[in-house]
């Protein structure tokens, strides 16, 4: 709740910080996203005169935090101080990004959005003098705690269950679509949990867009599982449905899933997406 963070900085005296994202989450306690930034944008109030916040230029509430903060600013995102001039996908699944002013990179990044952690990374090693940014950054990435990639018989899957929110889950099925290979795009999904009044109007808003990548089969789970099903169907989903347990999705994956798919299960943690994976090892035979 507000002053939290402000609290915490009282004693702990940061002299730099950044938030990397304000968007819709946790808005049956906030009630706006407005009141959400101004919440994490404690964590720039407290910095001294001489401290520095790290700013995404891409996230257009980070940068209405930026405006009232009169300490040192460093921008990145799409422009600023270090900036993404382009993003390619290869092969295996890995990224290559030109990064101004340190040049190409090439990193396991499991959607395009994690490239604003790394610009984020590379922005504060630069201020503090480090030099060598590809070999750290590949073994930060190597065991990630969302986005793993995990193979269950002839499935490859995407293990994000770990939490879910409108735009973390946007993110994970746009790098479920980008996935290379031909096989089919299937999504696993659960609640995305305390989003308030808004909550089936942004749960349609994830249904939509899973028709808008091309997903063939989407699966979901509870109570606001309807709301996303239905506007998958109406965005032109083949299948999409309801259904009442983490044991049906994983039955109902397992009768259409084909050799080279992917899934991906996600949700907030307490929808405890994980009994799907779980589940489905079961199916697989271990």
């Amino acid at each position: 709740q507000r002053g939290n963070i402000a609290e915490l900085c009282a004693f702990t005296k940061p002299m730099e910080s950044s938030i990397t994202l304000v968007a819709p989450a946790h808005l049956e306690g906030f009630g706006s996203i407005e009141h959400i930034a101004r919440t994490k944008g404690e964590i720039a109030e407290a910095l001294p005169a001489d401290g520095t916040f790290y700013v995404n230029r891409d996230n257009e509430w980070c940068v209405r935090v930026a405006v009232g903060v009169t300490c040192n600013k460093v921008y990145f995102g799409s422009k600023g101080d270090v900036s993404l001039r382009s993003i390619e996908i290869e092969n295996d699944g890995e990224m290559t990004l030109d990064i101004d002013p340190v040049g190409r990179l090439r990193l396991p990044l499991p959607s395009r959005a994690h490239a604003s952690n790394a610009l984020l990374a590379i922005a504060v090693g630069l201020r503090h003098g480090v030099t060598e940014f590809e070999a750290p950054l590949r073994a930060v990435c190597a065991d990630p705690a969302r986005f793993k990639r995990l193979r269950i018989g002839t499935l490859d899957v995407i293990d994000d269950t770990y939490n879910a929110s409108p735009a973390s889950m946007a993110a994970a099925l746009r790098g479920l679509a980008e996935r290379p290979g031909n096989g089919a795009r299937i999504a696993a999904l659960g609640d995305m949990l305390e989003l308030g009044p808004t909550s089936d109007q942004l749960h349609a808003e994830i249904g939509a867009l899973t028709g808008a990548l091309g997903l063939s089969h989407v699966f979901a789970v509870g109570e606001r599982a309807s709301a996303m099903i239905g506007a998958a169907r109406d965005a032109g989903v083949p299948h999409a449905e309801v259904l009442p347990d983490h044991a049906a999705i994983a039955r109902s994956v397992f009768e259409v899933a084909q050799p080279g798919d992917v899934l991906l299960v996600k949700g907030s943690r307490g929808m405890r997406m994980e009994r799907v994976i779980e589940q489905l090892k079961l199916l697989a035979g271990g």
